[in-house]
């Protein structure tokens, strides 16, 4: 049995988060905050290096009192990034998480970390392996994946050997307002609106038949904060706790594509470019959800639809 705690004053966190100024983490923010939170956000990139440890031991060491939790955003989140620089990718995505735990140790506090990781550790799945559970077999099979799966062992690591509890989130795929246009969706939705205002004829687009499990990312704030309120008031089962933060529901990139269009009243014609067609990408990736929904009580609330309106409203 888990005990579901209710957001709100007399259950108030004071939550440290880093990567704030990122896409998940400014609406993490928000999230937090409106649930009766206080929250604490690091310095972007240019004024704190996350791999500094001397540098976050100074801003977790905040006058106005420690945290009770820690949510760890920060780092490379876009795989091509990592894969043109792995180097960078590796400092920031673990030497981060190593920086982190180090810096809460120098201080002397073990508060509750949940560390925000991807599905990309699983590599590319066989449809036999699908929906994709916890203890399916890592197979990274990028430098970013590589990366987030060597971040999920330091964070493990600070578990087992130091007593820290550590939330994993294996996130798979979530867009919404404010993703870059280096992501799919938010590049389609600005393809889209460029047709709308005679900007273009047709929408580039590469493996437009492969399937993912799409969340909004409002809803996966959601989760990470009842993940954090778990973890701060002792209700998950295990010290290390790793779950997946998934729809449990596969679209396709020619699905979002239509969508789009048709709330845009545009009929445009999709163009196959093969610069951006990838050879390995699988066929389906999915989640299940079904470990978290079992912890805290979480399942997606917003429709496809309302995330693609929301997006067309903001390209």
């Amino acid at each position: 049995m888990w005990l579901f705690l209710p957001a709100g004053p007399e259950f108030q966190m004071r939550v440290f988060v880093t990567g704030a100024v990122g896409f998940v983490g400014g609406w993490l923010a928000k999230e937090l905050r409106a649930s009766g939170h206080e929250v604490v956000t690091a310095p972007g990139p240019e004024q704190m290096d996350i791999a500094d440890r001397r540098a976050v031991a100074s801003w977790l060491a905040d006058p106005a009192g420690l945290p009770d939790a820690v949510v760890h955003l920060a780092g490379m989140a876009f795989a091509p990034d990592a894969g043109k620089d792995p180097g960078e990718a590796f400092r920031v995505n673990v030497g981060g998480t190593v920086a982190l735990f180090e810096a809460l140790r120098e201080l002397g506090i073990r508060p509750p970390v949940v560390v925000s990781c991807s599905a990309d550790a699983y590599g590319n799945p066989r449809p036999e392996d699908l929906p994709l559970k916890e203890d399916a077999p890592l197979a990274p099979n990028s430098q970013y994946a590589l990366s987030k799966v060597a971040q999920e062992g330091a964070a493990a690591e600070a578990c087992a050997r130091y007593g820290f509890p550590v939330v994993i989130s294996r996130s798979f795929n979530h867009t919404g307002p404010g993703q870059r246009p280096v992501f799919v969706v938010p590049a389609m939705a600005q393809r889209v609106m460029a047709v709308k205002r005679n900007q273009a004829t047709a929408i580039p687009a590469g493996n437009i038949d492969v399937r993912r499990d799409l969340t909004d990312v409002r809803d996966v704030v959601v989760a990470y904060r009842l993940l954090t309120e778990a973890a701060c008031h002792g209700t998950l089962p295990d010290r290390l706790t790793v779950v997946n933060v998934a729809s449990g529901q596969v679209v396709s990139v020619r699905f979002v594509i239509e969508r789009l269009a048709a709330l845009a009243g545009v009929e445009p014609v999709v163009e196959i470019d093969q610069s951006l067609v990838r050879a390995d990408d699988p066929v389906e990736i999915r989640g299940d959800a079904s470990l978290i929904r079992k912890l805290v009580g979480w399942e997606p609330r917003i429709e496809l639809q309302q995330t693609l309106t929301d997006l067309l409203a903001v390209s």
